[in-house]
């Protein structure tokens, strides 16, 4: 008995088909099926990485600089030698920006040849060289929506105008305009006139606040060296490829440009000071 046990429990541990002695197999090994292990694999994922990645914060432009160098914003005040005044609807007339000049200033004898600093970041989308009566001039646009929303709440600009019909008397011609205007985007638009020299940036060029862009100068309708500075609100995308005064010498184009600018109201002017008087 005892070496039957051994004899089943050598079997048992060999996984070998024995058979014990004095049993009769009842089918031959052939037609025994011994019962196979299948090991399916298991497969540990990492997790997912859903994490969202971090947006860019959309830089907001939260400074004014001085148009002049060597004048602070607290300053400019001082050397204003003609004031805005609001021109009458359709008409040509009021004056459309501040003038800046002076005369023996801060070891200065004039204000002639002065660097003229960018007062905001933004693109140059004109620039006029040596047209009646802006003389070299450029304009540099920035968009509304990279405005800090706490400097817009402070320089409250004019809600979207009406265009009006420009007198009569301007002697101009209608026609499409050469670019494409936002109709959604506003933006805020500065030109600096009158620069001594033609500019030396070019339309698309992207400034930034406190850059020099040019000199003060005498070019244009101007009877002594000095800035004319003007600032509008419209809307986004105007390039214009010049403008100037409904005279003989300038082209339809020029005219067009200049009374699109200046008398359609479709760029609303205001007065600069209440832009450079935000960080004064």
């Amino acid at each position: 008995m005892k070496k039957r046990i051994s004899f089943l429990i050598a079997c048992v541990i060999l996984s070998s088909g024995c058979v014990p002695e004095g049993l009769e197999p009842s089918t031959s090994n052939s037609d025994l099926e011994l019962p196979t292990f299948t090991i399916q694999p298991i497969f540990t994922s990492e997790p997912a990485d859903t994490s969202v990645p971090p947006t860019e914060t959309p830089y907001m432009q939260t400074q004014i600089c001085s148009p002049l160098m060597g004048e602070s914003l607290s300053e400019l005040p001082e050397i204003i030698t003609q004031l805005f005044k609001m021109p009458r609807a359709s008409q040509d007339d009021g004056h459309q920006g501040v003038d800046f000049a002076f005369y023996r200033r801060k070891e200065l004898l004039s204000i002639d040849d002065l660097p003229i600093l960018s007062v905001m970041d933004g693109e140059v989308v004109t620039v006029i060289n040596d047209k009646y009566p802006y003389g070299n001039a450029i304009i540099i646009e920035t968009l509304t929506d990279s405005i800090s929303p706490i400097l817009l709440e402070q320089l409250n600009l004019p809600s979207t105008q009406p265009t009006v019909v420009p007198d009569p008397k301007f002697n101009w011609t209608p026609r499409e305009l050469p670019f494409q205007l936002s109709e959604t985007s506003r933006s805020l638009y500065i030109l600096y006139a009158h620069l001594k020299y033609p500019a030396d940036i070019n339309v698309g060029d992207i400034v930034s606040c406190g850059q020099q862009i040019g000199r003060v100068g005498n070019t244009g309708d101007s009877s002594n060296p000095h800035l004319h500075f003007e600032t509008r609100v419209g809307p986004s995308g105007a390039r214009f490829n010049s403008m100037a005064y409904y005279t003989a010498q300038s082209t339809q184009s020029e005219r067009y440009n200049y009374v699109v600018w200046r008398i359609s109201n479709m760029f609303h002017l205001f007065d600069p000071m209440i832009l450079l008087s935000l960080n004064g």
